[in-house]
């Protein structure tokens, strides 16, 4: 479990990012404090829950070097009361920032309350991650199918995190070049600039691991051809950017820390970079990062 200085730490980091964003773009307040109350729901659900089963992994060297993430075969255990736990700090925070579909989410919210097979009814839904099974499990609790992949995937990401914090020392100085996680295998939303040299690191979009990349190379289709790359930024922001690749047309938001006094909370940048998201679409690009549902976890 993590302790209350650590959490209260990390609450208070997310909140002043946060603040940090509305200042820099008010425009973007709305969906700031729209998703406020989950990030921090986030946090305090992961330091309650504690994820065991990977204290004596031994992790396979060879495979990984060839790009075979971690829990490539393995599963992350979740038991009742943990996903009780978090799905009943979860959901009433998203309704907290997103009210108007607050009947759906009541719904699942008494669901999840009050019927103790709720994460076995779920689990074939959860698990698959296939779009027909949890269509069939929205229309059996009269929701939107949409809705509930959104909750499914927030409620993923407190457990992937805690493997995440168990899994990177292992992994530490090993070798890894490629573009998804070398924990659990999702692309990474925000690519981030470090240091006096700019190292690139990338950061996944699931259990928020952070890794090492070559600046030069499109981490979704290897393309390092930089004729076939582009950085867009707005003018007065120009330490925040868009990395858009002509090659797979997938692009990838930025962020420069290297002139920050301080840098925002990973769990916050792609908030702060959705204008980025609106003008690389515009030109139809595509993000790489898609919302990876309970794949690697096991109920």
């Amino acid at each position: 479990m993590v302790s209350d200085e650590t959490h209260n730490k990390t609450a208070k980091s997310i909140k002043d990012s946060l603040d940090w964003i509305k200042k820099g773009i008010p425009q973007l307040t709305g969906v700031v404090e729209a998703f406020a109350e989950l990030l921090v729901a986030k946090s305090i659900a992961k330091s309650q829950i504690s994820t065991p089963g990977f204290s004596n992994v031994e992790i396979d060297v060879a495979r990984f070097s060839q790009g075979v993430p971690v829990l490539d075969d393995r599963k992350i255990e979740v038991d009742r009361d943990s996903f009780r736990t978090v799905a009943l700090l979860l959901i009433p925070a998203i309704k907290k920032g997103f009210p108007k579909i607050d009947v759906d989410l009541n719904r699942l919210e008494s669901f999840v309350a009050n019927d103790e097979t709720a994460m076995e009814q779920l689990r074939p839904a959860l698990e698959s991650g296939s779009a027909t099974i949890l269509g069939d499990m929205a229309v059996k609790l009269g929701i939107s199918p949409e809705i509930l992949q959104f909750v499914c995937s927030e409620l993923a990401k407190p457990f992937a995190e805690k493997a995440e914090e168990a899994i990177a020392p292992m992994i530490e100085g090993l070798n890894w070049l490629k573009g998804y996680c070398p924990v659990c295998g999702a692309w990474p939303t925000v690519s981030v600039l470090k240091g006096n040299e700019g190292r690139r690191f990338l950061n996944c979009s699931v259990c928020g691991h952070e890794w090492n990349y070559m600046r030069t190379q499109c981490h979704f289709c290897e393309n390092n051809d930089t004729t076939k790359q582009e950085i867009i930024f707005s003018e007065d922001r120009k330490f925040e950017y868009a990395e858009l690749c002509h090659s797979c047309k997938k692009y990838i938001v930025g962020l420069d820390t290297r002139n920050l006094i301080s840098p925002p909370h990973p769990s916050t940048a792609p908030i702060g970079l959705i204008y980025l998201d609106v003008l690389a679409q515009e030109r139809g690009f595509t993000p790489g990062a898609t919302v990876s549902m309970f794949r690697d976890l096991t109920f």
